[in-house]
């Protein structure tokens, strides 16, 4: 059985049309929709097919009702879900589907199901975690990719194909996107992105603090900013409020977030070179991945450089994500600019206080059996920062290692100060706990990151493969990720 998936319409009449006359070609015998028509018109497209086709809601389905009434339509084909994500089943086929991303991979590491296919993002990717399949079939919108994509699944074979729409048209233009930036609110729209928007104007970070102070210091000083840092240590909210105060003063922020940039290298042959392991990203993707970030900064500012525009990197650095900027480089020019107070890495350092809050929180948000969750669990907090202990004992310290060493923020700041030593290093003391407005923690991490495209991709993973035949060459090369 073909089925094939589609997400993310956005009322685009044009591109829809075009994806069904595709689906002619390849004998589709269900469509799977997941969210955002926008509009009831679409709908009654889908509902008026000779296949059956199976939506869930979006966050850009305002027409509940009208779209709802299309389905009723006589001779409908189209069944609508009444929730955001559903689980079906085709012959001996599992499937899990989602409008939101932050469901798909905790589905997929259940071990439960074949494939789990997720949108809202807009841009497409294919992994496996596990024997699970992991797909954003991308959007039929072409409003943020410029390209209009769908995924097809064959149940028979257990594979995925990804399909390029030819000659799609955009319904997004400046002239739209300035109108609404400047009238959305007064409109009260209902895009998720543009509540989250609105609610990150609103700051929560009052100006009078020494963190918002040192923020808008580098967004005014600086050329790229650097956040690098552990996970529960406040880093996606800090990386948001920046990217607030930088657009407040005028600048075009341009982003890489190593989470988004990575997905580009875990799909197509870059993936069969390096195939992902039970959720964990293959050392080889972070390689290629760094391969690619330099070669993308360097381009970033031959092109930006008489522009007071900036770039924004989220950099996680431990384990090898994105360390090489913290690396001396071999090209003297580029070494030269990043050792500069052009570039700032900030790391954000909770108090002992804050940490325990956040500690407190995590328990309380994310058990640590659950199957779906947002952020790390309580463990991977414990386990990494065991893992910081052990790296201050290599650099001098002398940590008792027996059970779990307390958190301290004056060891992660020195092991992190150690690893930065030939960049501007800005620790962001955290002493105080903000009111965060924000429902969705996922959508601190939808930033419109830039990713290399599919060919691309390939193409670094295959470069590093040729440069490290033996794979254990690059095990040993992440394992000594802090050694710069």
């Amino acid at each position: 059985m073909k089925i094939a998936i589609i997400s993310d319409i956005h009322e685009n009449f044009h591109n829809l049309i075009l994806a069904l006359q595709e689906m002619e070609k390849h004998n589709i015998q269900q469509i799977i929709c997941l969210g955002d028509l926008m509009n009831s018109g679409i709908a009654k497209i889908l509902a008026t097919q000779s296949i059956p086709v199976f939506m869930i809601w979006g966050n850009n389905d305002g027409e509940k009702v009208e779209i709802s009434l299309a389905s009723k339509m006589a001779n409908s084909v189209l069944t609508i879900s009444t929730k955001t994500y559903d689980f079906l089943k085709f012959g001996d086929k599992k499937i899990f589907i989602a409008h939101y991303e932050d469901l798909a991979h905790p589905m997929a590491k259940s071990g439960e199901y074949d494939a789990i296919f997720y949108g809202h993002t807009h841009i497409r990717t294919i992994e496996k975690v596990k024997n699970c399949w992991v797909v954003n079939p991308g959007e039929i919108a072409a409003a943020k990719t410029k390209k209009a994509t769908f995924a097809i699944y064959d149940t028979h074979e257990n594979s995925i194909d990804m399909i390029d729409l030819v000659d799609p048209v955009s319904l997004r233009t400046p002239l739209m996107d300035a109108y609404f930036k400047a009238n959305g609110d007064k409109m009260s729209l209902r895009s998720r992105a543009l509540e989250s928007e609105s609610a990150l104007k609103k700051s929560v970070i009052p100006t009078a603090s020494s963190v918002f102070k040192t923020l808008t210091k580098a967004a005014k000083t600086a050329k790229v900013v650097v956040f690098s840092g552990l996970p529960g240590v406040g880093k996606s909210l800090y990386i948001n409020q920046f990217q607030l105060i930088a657009q407040n003063i005028g600048k075009k922020v341009t982003v890489i977030q190593w989470d988004i940039a990575r997905k580009s290298f875990e799909s197509g042959k870059a993936a069969e070179n390096f195939p992902m392991g039970d959720g964990v990203v293959h050392n080889g993707v972070k390689l290629s991945v760094g391969a690619w970030l330099m070669d993308t900064l360097k381009n970033w500012l031959d092109q930006h450089q008489t522009s007071d525009d900036l770039l924004l990197i989220e950099a996680p650095l431990v384990g090898h994500r994105l360390i090489e900027l913290a690396k001396i480089q071999a090209d003297d020019g580029m070494e030269t600019f990043l050792k500069s107070e052009k570039v700032q890495f900030i790391t954000p350092i909770p108090s002992t206080k804050v940490r325990s809050k956040i500690e407190e929180d995590r328990k309380a948000q994310v058990a640590e059996d659950a199957k779906v969750w947002t952020g790390a669990k309580p463990s991977v907090m414990l386990m990494l920062w065991k893992m910081i202990c052990g790296i201050a004992n290599e650099f001098g310290k002398n940590i008792p290692m027996e059970g779990q060493p307390p958190y301290d923020p004056d060891i992660y700041e020195f092991v992190f100060r150690k690893i930065l030593q030939h960049r501007q290093f800005i620790p962001l003391h955290i002493d105080e706990i903000y009111p965060i407005s924000i429902g969705n923690e996922a959508d601190l991490h939808n930033m419109g990151s830039l990713a290399a495209d599919e060919e691309t991709a390939n193409q670094y993973a295959e470069n590093i493969l040729q440069q490290y035949p033996d794979l254990s060459a690059i095990d040993k090369i992440v394992d000594g990720w802090y050694l710069t």
